[in-house]
Order: C-alpha cells, then sequence, then structure tokens
C-alpha cells in the first residue's frame, strides 16, 4: 500500500504504509540545480574540448593533443573504428546529451515549454549510456603513468576541465527530477 505525503512546500513524496519508508521524494529546486550544474559543465566541456589534454616532452621533442587531435590521430593511423568510437563517446554523444539537457531546462527556466520536449527528454534518455568520458578519463591515466617512464608528461588543463565536467554532470544527473520537469512543462 501507498500513500501520498504532502510536505512543506511542494515537497511531495510517496510512502509505503507497509514498509514505512520512503519510495519517492521530490528535490526541491531540482531543475534550477540541474540548469546550474549542466551550464557550468558545459563550460568546462567547451575548455576540455579546446585545450591540450597533455604535453610530452620526449628528447627534446615536443607533443600536445586535443581530444579530436586524439580522434584525428587513430583515423590516420588506420583505426577508423577506434578514432570513430572515441569521437563518439568522448566528443558527440557527451555535447549531445548537453545540448538537450540545456534545450529542455533553459526555456522551461524562463517559463516557456520547448517545442519537442518529449523527444529531447527522450533523446537525453538514450544518450547517456553512450556517454563515455569517464572510460576515456580512466584510459587517460594509465597512459599518464605508462608515459611517464619514456618521457616527461605534464597535465594540460583540459584533463582537468574534462574531469570537472564528468562530476558536474553527474551532479546535474543526481539533481535532475523527471517528475519537476513535465510538472514545470504543464
Amino acid at each position: 500500500r501507498v500513500t501520498r505525503e504532502r510536505g512543506e512546500g511542494e515537497n511531495v513524496g510517496l510512502q509505503s504504509r507497509d514498509l514505512h519508508a520512503d519510495l519517492f521524494r521530490d528535490k526541491p529546486g531540482s531543475l534550477d540545480h540541474t540548469l546550474a550544474f549542466a551550464l557550468a559543465a558545459a563550460i568546462l566541456f567547451a575548455i576540455g574540448n579546446s585545450q591540450p589534454i597533455m604535453r610530452l616532452d620526449a628528447q627534446g621533442m615536443r607533443s600536445e593533443a586535443t581530444l579530436y587531435d586524439t580522434a584525428a590521430a587513430l583515423y590516420a593511423a588506420g583505426m577508423w573504428h577506434v578514432a570513430l568510437l572515441v569521437a563518439m563517446t568522448a566528443i558527440v554523444v557527451p555535447a549531445i546529451e548537453l545540448f538537450v539537457l540545456l534545450y529542455m531546462l533553459l526555456p522551461l527556466r524562463f517559463g516557456r515549454v520547448p517545442g519537442a520536449l518529449a523527444h529531447a527528454f527522450r533523446v537525453a534518455h538514450a544518450a547517456r549510456p553512450w556517454g563515455m568520458v569517464d572510460v576515456f578519463l580512466l584510459g587517460a591515466f594509465v597512459s599518464l603513468v605508462k608515459l611517464t617512464q619514456i618521457a616527461e608528461v605534464h597535465v594540460g588543463g583540459a584533463l582537468l576541465a574534462i574531469i570537472g565536467y564528468m562530476l558536474l554532470l553527474t551532479f546535474a544527473m543526481a539533481s535532475f527530477e523527471p517528475r519537476a520537469l513535465w510538472a514545470r512543462a504543464e
């Protein structure tokens, strides 16, 4: 048996009478928090994609690469399938996810409902598992450790921005409440 409980303000929840436990509780300010995290994540994502991830100095030679350069180098080396995978999971899908999230939340913040809200919601939901920036970061850290044995490695600002992006997007998704989105759209 489930009861609907009304708390203070708009804080509504569902509670199990048998288990005496919360099944659902609204998150006050959910959409505003999600929007703030998403905007900050978008800024860090732009920085992370425009700056070098790392710089290598080995025997007087210096090399640095952005995320795009990494995918392009893989393509040039004949590994087009890996290049496509890197580009899609580390650049394209995260960009789509951020764009769709902002497309849904920005107009709602200013009292307007975006035209294709339901479609945007489905795209955001479908894109989430395919954005694998965390896997890319893990690979970058493994590479950093291995490369320090043969070259001097300098972490670029992009790597730090991508870490920040990943954390902010995680916070955005944790604070996102779909019920609040649909309630504000009505």
